[in-house]
């Protein structure tokens, strides 16, 4: 099933479809390429490996008619209405040069002022004139630089490594330059190699595995992109192309569509309940499906690496440079069958390793509803407040109406304010969140919606009744996404709820389209194989004008995380579209939150200057700092191991650290639907489980491993606890001035 986001979007106007078509007719056949032509260069993919030549999959003319078509598509019908012309081209170039070479160390500065000098500003021409050629040309070149890089590791490896020497390299390299020459080409991989060696001895591998492991590693990348067929390097191209309009826009050949629509986001549940990329060689975590096996052991989190899969007790298969598919073969498998995966934290600082155990499970929808929780938080005075709290991880079908039942349970327990936790929230169905604005705000206008055409939609919700009129905080974090930041911003605008959270949500303001290119061909024979386009074509804007794209939403107030400081969000993703304003609707503030701010926030830091927990994680942000200023790690084993015994050391002092300041954990009771259903009193949230008859509980992961015992799954985290102090202020405040929230919020909806 189709991302329900793209449930809702805005179709092309006839106008475009006429215009591309149009244009498919009156375009000149391609030019004749330079070199090969492109017939020659298709039936020989890829002529520099060595392998036999392989049945082209796509004609020339097939080929030529995919790639015009998506330049012009684009070129019309993008939100950005901009023409494909040689701007577009450069930035197409280093698109597909930084696809095939994302770190930098296969292709020479020469391979890339050759084909800059050829290519760069004449892509758009080419593409236009439905000649791909460079698409496979310049693969030729990259296989074959690939092959002599390869060839150099594999010998480096036979060779004594010394590591007591003080070498420092960097493993990240996206942004470097391409080595000058290949003497420089060949000492970066001279550190590359000593870098996997050390990685391999630091995980306590035996030293003939580590290199047997590195070799079958090297082998593979050069025999996976041996493999890639003539529609896969179209593929990486006209995305690479696509990307030079915004980032969320792709080009899928057949089989991804196919791949699209079935797993609803590319490989999304995988068995243990996560959403995959493959980003710089690695098969990256790009989120958590709720619920799931990968959630719900606590150990994963987005953008860690998966390095090994390994099936029950047998022995782990290097996925680092494997295909994402062939990853995800690996990890799925029969309900109840364990998993075992070898995992680069991304918060790790010099690579190190860990392995995790996840028993392979359908995943349970149930898990992903929406649920509520409450708890009576103690004060430093010895009285204590009772707070709800509403976890909504996904804007599904139907979930306004189970918040809404889940809002009169905690109004039953006499809660006295409520924390919207959104913070693992990408997004959903936009007429959800629209609704779900309506349960605490009357009627009014939500979210505007742009085209490219410049036409204003004004989406309201229509109805006038509110679930709840009391105190409300929504907590919010950088995954917090598209629908869930609809929310936050409306909610701000009106005033109706203290926004409270990482310095801001992803960013995310704008909407796609999925369409297959077979319906602009002049000629119908081409059906299904022409692959499918997604693209922009219109973008959300707040009701007070500004637009949630780029920055996101700015809560009322910041909590220090860790997150901040990485490059997470729209703002960090290439050619993103810009953040703008339009006209403002007309709409009702409230004004509920802006006179409490300054002193809520003034609170809240005098709390953080003498809290634990954030002193550990200032102490976390100060070491991310180090690391971006300079990503390269030591390459002395020594040094290493000091660092990796000393981050251990550190670890457990916390761990005794926390559990000295709050040896008995404030009770938290979850409400489920299912619960509600069944009238069953709520569950102690942490409680431990035994399993079932039969079955074993998953083994603990290595000794380096960070494992969260039963008091830390009670423990309310940092930054949740410190949004339930701000709720308690709030209150506290509004109480002492002798505001009612209700009557506020009556008056606003007579005006």
């Amino acid at each position: 099933m189709m991302n329900p986001i793209f449930r809702w979007v805005v179709p092309l106007s006839l106008a475009v479809v006429v215009s591309v078509i149009a244009q498919e007719k009156s375009r000149p056949q391609a030019s004749a390429p330079e070199e090969k032509s492109l017939k020659q260069l298709l039936d020989s993919v890829p002529a520099a490996s060595g392998t036999a030549p392989r049945k082209a999959e796509l004609s020339a003319r097939d080929a030529g008619l995919i790639a015009r078509t998506t330049g012009n598509v684009l070129a019309s019908g993008h939100y950005r209405q901009k023409p494909l012309n040689d701007e577009v081209s450069a930035t197409f170039f280093t698109n597909y040069l930084s696809t095939l070479d994302y770190a930098r160390l296969i292709f020479v500065q020469s391979d890339v002022d050759e084909f800059a000098q050829r290519y760069a500003n004449r892509l758009d021409d080419l593409t236009l004139a439905g000649d791909p050629t460079p698409a496979y040309e310049i693969f030729e070149r990259y296989l074959s630089r690939l092959e002599e890089r390869t060839t150099l590791a594999l010998k480096l490896l036979e060779q004594p490594i010394d590591f007591t020497q003080e070498e420092r390299f960097n493993p990240q390299r996206d942004k470097a330059p391409w080595p000058k020459d290949k003497a420089e080409a060949d000492e970066l991989w001279r550190l590359r190699v000593k870098f996997d060696v050390l990685q391999g001895r630091l995980a306590k591998d035996k030293a003939d595995d580590v290199l047997k492991n590195l070799a079958k590693r090297y082998h593979r990348l050069l025999k996976t992109m041996k493999e890639y067929d003539n529609e896969e390097i179209l593929s990486v191209y006209l995305t690479a192309l696509s990307h030079a309009y915004d980032p969320h826009s792709d080009y899928m050949s057949p089989s991804e569509a196919k791949q699209f629509e079935i797993s609803n986001v590319k490989l999304s549940l995988s068995g243990i309940g996560a959403l995959l990329e493959w980003e710089d060689g690695y098969t990256r975590i790009k989120s958590l499906v709720p619920g799931g096996p990968a959630e719900q052991s606590k150990q994963l989190k987005p953008k860690d690496k998966i390095v090994a899969v390994a099936q029950e007790e047998g022995d782990p298969v290097d996925v680092v440079e494997m295909r994402l598919n062939k990853v995800v073969e690996l990890i799925r498998g029969k309900k109840g069958t364990t998993v075992k995966l070898t995992v680069v934290p991304n918060a790790s600082e010099d690579g190190t390793q860990k392995v995790i155990y996840l028993v392979r499970d359908d995943i349970k929808l149930s898990e992903q509803f929406a649920k509520a929780r409450i708890l009576d938080l103690p004060g430093t005075d010895g009285t204590s407040t009772k707070l709800g709290i509403i976890v909504l991880n996904q804007f599904y079908e139907n979930c306004t109406r189970d918040i809404e039942r889940l809002i009169r349970r905690l109004k039953d327990d006499k809660v006295q304010g409520i924390v919207l936790d959104l913070r693992r929230n990408g997004g959903g169905i936009l007429e959800e969140a629209i609704q779900l604005t309506g349960l605490f705000v009357p009627k009014g206008p939500v979210v505007q919606v742009k085209g490219f055409n410049g036409v204003n939609r004004v989406m309201e919700d229509d109805d006038s009744g509110v679930a709840w009129d009391g105190p409300l905080v929504v907590a919010v974090g950088h995954l917090s996404a598209s629908a869930s930041e609809i929310v936050a911003a409306a909610l701000q605008d009106y005033g109706r709820a203290l926004i409270v959270g990482d310095a801001a949500t992803h960013g995310k303001g704008t909407v796609q389209t999925l369409v297959p290119l077979s319906q602009f061909y002049p000629r119908p024979s081409m059906g299904a194989n022409a692959g499918k386009l997604k693209f922009t074509v219109s973008k959300f804007y707040r009701i007070a004008g500004g637009t949630t794209q780029k920055y996101g939403v700015t809560p009322d107030i910041s909590l220090p995380t860790v997150l901040d400081h990485m490059d997470l969000g729209e703002s960090h993703l290439p050619n993103c579209l810009p953040a703008d304003r339009t006209t403002p609707a007309s709409f009702s503030r409230m004004n509920l939150v802006q006179p409490y701010v300054g002193t809520l926030r003034e609170r809240s830091s005098n709390r953080i200057g003498s809290n634990k927990e954030y002193a550990f994680i200032l102490e976390d942000i100060e070491e991310m700092k180090k690391r971006k200023e300079d990503p390269s790690v030591s390459l002395n084993e020594a040094a290493r191991l000091t660092e990796k015994n000393d981050r251990k050391a550190k670890n457990d002092a916390r761990k005794k650290e926390r559990q000295a300041l709050e040896p008995n954990p404030v009770p938290v009771y979850e409400i489920t639907l299912e619960g509600l259903e069944k009238g069953e009193a709520p569950k102690l949230v942490g409680a431990k489980i035994e399993p079932d008859a039969g079955t074993e509980t998953p083994k603990p992961t290595t000794e380096d491993e960070d494992v969260e015992d039963e008091d830390d799954a009670k423990r309310i985290e940092p930054q949740l606890r410190e949004t339930l102090n701000i709720l308690v202020d709030y209150l506290q405040i509004a109480a002492a001035k002798g505001e009612r929230f209700a009557q506020e919020l009556q008056a606003a909806a007579r005006k």
